[in-house]
This record gives structure tokens, sequence and C-alpha cells, in this order.
């Protein structure tokens, strides 16, 4: 796992926390009593969550220290755990255990659903959202200049670390524990100032992993710049001569009778 930068994730915090926004206002259950934000980051998903639930008792659980830092920093009345959200004994369940853009990190999902869903209270749900993006411009761009020869040897084998499932992947897996369940994609069209900014959001997420694998700064901003090129090739400025960056994402929300 990449080491999180809470203030790189957070250069682009609104648009990061939509997603949750939409996740949250989708979840059928009124008077949650605790919920549990996998993946919670610099807990910018748990403020929604305390938005939306103002009673509720939160807790936040990370694999990143630095992130969990900033989350204490921020949100101190909440409960807050750096562990993997794959290996860590869970001790109690909760009413709902909510997931932004954090199980594409973790491996086998086959069995980290069934695992999760098992640790939600009868009448609870399980809402998750995953980034489906894997196909975009942008993506594809950092796996090719990764490819290349001066660069597939230090970053060989990042590729696995992101999971890339589709919708009818994650509903046959749902659907082998409980029957309700809820499912859709939104597209984001992100609105960014310029390539160079297209860059510094994927340095804050999928692009880190990459670039932690290479030798020292001089290196990474010479991949940096590889992936620019690229870039402009595959997204166009506007008239305004801003660009837009589509960023597909699945939701499910699934109840545990």
């Amino acid at each position: 796992m990449p080491n999180w930068d809470p203030d790189q994730y957070l250069k682009f915090g609104s648009e990061r926390t939509q997603p949750s926004i939409d996740l949250a206002a989708r979840i059928e259950i009124e008077n949650p009593r605790s919920i549990i934000d996998i993946g919670c980051g610099p807990g910018n998903s748990t403020m929604v969550l305390r938005n939306r639930w103002p009673r509720a008792k939160l807790t936040g659980l990370d694999s990143s220290s630095t992130m969990i830092e900033k989350a204490k920093r921020d949100q101190p009345s909440a409960t807050w755990i750096v562990a993997d959200a794959f290996t860590n004994d869970f001790m109690e369940k909760y009413d709902i255990v909510f997931s932004n853009a954090a199980i594409q990190w973790m491996p086998n999902h086959k069995l980290l659903i069934p695992r999760l869903l098992g640790i939600v209270n009868s009448g609870g749900a399980l809402a998750i959202q995953v980034p489906a993006s894997w196909k975009s411009p942008l993506h594809l761009a950092v796996r090719d200049v990764a490819a290349q020869d001066k660069w597939s040897r230090l970053t060989a084998g990042v590729e696995r670390i992101l999971s890339d499932n589709t919708p009818e992947y994650y509903y046959d897996i749902i659907t082998s524990v409980t029957q309700r369940v809820s499912l859709w994609t939104t597209t984001y069209y992100h609105i960014l100032n310029s390539h160079t900014e297209l860059v510094e959001w994927y340095k804050g997420t999928a692009m880190r992993p990459f670039l932690e694998k290479l030798p020292d700064e001089n290196a990474r901003m010479e991949f940096e710049q590889e992936v620019l090129v690229r870039c402009k090739a595959s997204y166009h400025l506007q008239s305004d001569g801003r660009l837009l960056y589509p960023f597909r994402r699945i939701f499910f929300i699934a109840y545990v009778d």
C-alpha cells in the first residue's frame, strides 16, 4: 500500500467528497446508532456521515496513520482506528458499514464483501462506492508510461494493486448473501484548469503507488511529465481553456435483514 498524503488528496477535496454525499443520501436508514467508515482517509467522508446522522456513534478506519492523524485532528469526537479492513478482527457490528473509494486497494472482493456484510447489524446496510475509471485515458497513460523499459523494472507489480471489477461482479457477490440491493453507476465530469491539474489529481490516488516505487524526486518528475504528454493528446481543452475529466464510479447498497 502507498503512503498517503492528506494534503495532496484534499487538493480536490470537494470533488472527492461528492460521491460520499451521493452514496449517503441513498441509504434508507433513518436513525442508525453506529456507523463505521472503512478507508476513511482524512475524514472527509466521515464528516458527510456526521452531517447526515449527527446522533450516530462514528468510527473511522484506515490503514494509513497519516490519514488517521489528519482525521483525528479535525474530528476528535469520532473513534479512529489504524488497521487493514481486510485483515482486521472487528469486535462489534454496525448499523451502517460505509466505504467510499477505498476497497479498490483491497484484495479478493469475493471474500471482502461478505466479510463486511458480516459486521452489519440486522436491519442495517453495507454502502460502498468504488472507482471504475481504469479504462480512462488518464489511467491508461500511467500504465503505458510504467510499462516502458526504463520504468517497468521499478514499477513491476504495481498495476496489480488496484482492482477492476464490474457492477455485475458485485451484484453476484452481494446476492449470494442478501437479496435487497441497490446498484448504480455515475460518471462525474470534473472541471479542471489544465492538464497539469489533471496529473495533480491522479498523484493523490492511483498514480501514487507508481511514483513511490521510483528512486528519487527527479525520476518522479520525469514520470509525471511523460504522463502529462500523453494526457495532452487525450484530453482536449474546452472553449474556455479548461478540460473535462470524466470519472465513472460504481455504487451499491446491500441491506441485511
